[in-house]
């Protein structure tokens, strides 16, 4: 059980870590090993146009109902992290990668998967029931990244929860945000785009622009975007020049509440 767990501490850091630095503008030590653009959206009103079904023109941030709520039947969550500059001979690059993902559901059993990607290491842990199995790829010693599987029980597990250990939105933002842009179609949604100012922001990290899209039927965020630039030394990015970093946090409720999670198919 103490490597089980160690694991999962692994696990939780490396999105909390992921998390400070994108709100930040700062670019994570290391990406994911899956490739997913960030969410797009589609041309939009302007905040003064005449749109009679846009949401209130401004919201706070600190409303419980703009934040999906675990016990929901399901919901998908991402993490997208995308980069934007130019690699070391100075030609354009981009790069974007999924870094953290969840995948719940409650019915008709609990079902339950949690990814975090770190360069060529990652874990991948799936919980059906009571029977919690990770595939982790990670390096020993130094040593090239190695697959080891792990089986037990969720109930014996000490400490919180994966699903209770998962960082909350609402943790991160606060005040007041005005409504900047309506009928924005985002993860299937029609949203308002609200804009956040350093001071919505906990804590001393302050990205160049950050964002939430609340969706019109549901009245929740489905996507926190944040926008900074850093010099980085990963990915073939010139670490002389300044690379923009763009990260995405999307949150999608399944409606049938109903999603196919299987163990990982390195540890059949």
């Amino acid at each position: 059980m103490k490597k089980q767990n160690s694991i999962y501490f692994a696990l939780v850091i490396i999105l909390t870590a992921s998390l400070a630095c994108s709100v930040g503008g700062t670019a994570p030590s290391a990406g994911g090993g899956q490739s997913d653009p960030v969410a797009t959206t589609a041309p939009a009103q302007e905040a003064g146009g005449n749109d009679p079904s846009a949401g209130p023109e401004t919201i706070d941030l600190t409303n419980p109902a703009l934040y999906i709520v675990p016990s929901a039947p399901a919901f998908i969550f991402d993490m997208t992290i995308k980069y934007k500059g130019v690699d070391t001979t100075g030609a354009a690059k981009e790069l974007s990668q999924i870094v953290g993902s969840a995948e719940v559901q409650t019915q008709p059993q609990i079902a339950q998967r949690f990814f975090a990607g770190g360069g060529d290491e990652y874990s991948d842990t799936v919980i059906l029931g009571d029977q919690m199995t990770s595939a982790q790829m990670f390096s020993v010693n130094g040593a090239a990244p190695q697959l080891f599987c792990n089986t037990s029980l969720a109930s014996e597990m000490q400490g919180p929860s994966m699903l209770e250990s998962m960082f909350k939105l609402q943790d991160l933002i606060t005040g007041q945000a005005p409504r900047v842009e309506s009928g924005i179609e985002v993860n299937g949604f029609v949203t308002d785009k609200y804009e956040l100012s350093g001071e919505n922001l906990v804590g001393d990290a302050k990205p160049t622009s950050a964002f939430v899209y609340v969706a019109r039927d549901g009245g929740f965020i489905t996507l926190f975007e944040s926008q900074g630039r850093d010099k980085i030394d990963l990915f073939g990015f010139d670490p002389n020049q300044f690379t923009d970093v763009t990260s995405a946090f999307n949150f999608i409720p399944v409606e049938d509440g109903s999603l196919e999670i299987a163990v990982p198919a390195e540890c059949n």
